[in-house]
């Protein structure tokens, strides 16, 4: 009899341990994988990294602006110029570019106390021998006479890396010291190459205020909203179908956003 129940009671326990472990099994698989595995490292923003802003920079009054023309392959394209006849939008482009350039010449000479700075880029991802951004102007005191012959080069061809523009505008910007930084985006397509322009938006409109440039974009003989992301994600998006839409676009945002934001001197 004793022999039966020790062995019995041995049983017993064996099951129960076994029902033990069971339980412990079933109850770390409802809980799914340990504390530890579902901690991840944060992803880094590589656009972040690249225009991370100097926290110990001091700014200075002035205006500094950056136009970034597309010059891809659609731009040789034609809309109607100011007359009603058509003409390939790199031309239109670079008549609007050269008149820019007057109209932040005749400003500074108007504000001859302020620092006016003005650069204009073209971009278009063409050959490995060829920057995607090239500057057509480089940002300084605007200049009529080198600027004209400077626009005048610029021919179309390639793919539209608008992201990759922007991010390199801002950089030169930034570079310039001034308070007042603009990146004014004049463009017929999509983004078909390099980093989105909303992404490289939301980074630069996430930033201080003090660190920050104002982004605009005019839809050059596309709709508005191709660009909404950019909308979205802080940039101002105009439309401009033709060279008459584009001229009153360019008048608006320089006299009602870029060229207005520092006091005239007296």
């Amino acid at each position: 009899m004793r022999t039966r129940a020790s062995k019995h009671a041995f049983n017993n326990g064996v099951l129960l341990l076994l029902l033990a472990l069971a339980v412990g099994s079933a109850r770390t698989c409802g809980k799914g994988a340990p504390r530890t595995s579902r901690v991840s490292t944060p992803v880094r923003n590589p656009i972040q990294d690249v225009l991370r802003p100097n926290s110990s920079a001091e700014y200075r009054d002035g205006i500094a602006a950056a136009i970034l023309i597309d010059t891809s392959g659609s731009m040789n394209q034609q809309v109607k110029d100011a007359d009603g006849r058509a003409r390939p939008k790199i031309e239109i482009a670079q008549r609007a570019a050269i008149g820019l350039v007057n109209q932040f010449d005749a400003y500074a000479r108007e504000h001859s106390g302020q620092a006016i700075y003005l650069g204009i880029y073209e971009f278009s991802d063409r050959s490995a021998n060829m920057r995607p951004t090239r500057q057509v102007i480089p940002l300084g005191p605007p200049n009529p006479a080198v600027a004209k012959s400077a626009i005048s080069k610029m021919v179309a061809g390639g793919d539209t890396p608008i992201g990759d523009a922007m991010i390199v505008a801002k950089r030169d910007v930034d570079a310039t010291g001034l308070a007042k930084r603009h990146i004014l985006v004049i463009t017929d397509g999509e983004n078909t190459k390099g980093y989105s322009p909303a992404d490289v938006t939301q980074v630069i409109s996430s930033q201080s205020e003090k660190d920050r440039a104002s982004i605009y974009f005019i839809a050059f003989d596309v709709a508005a909203s191709t660009f909404n992301s950019v909308r979205d994600s802080g940039g101002l998006v105009l439309a401009a179908s033709n060279e008459h839409d584009l001229k009153d676009t360019l008048g608006y945002l320089l006299t009602g956003k870029i060229l207005v934001e520092q006091p005239v001197s007296r």
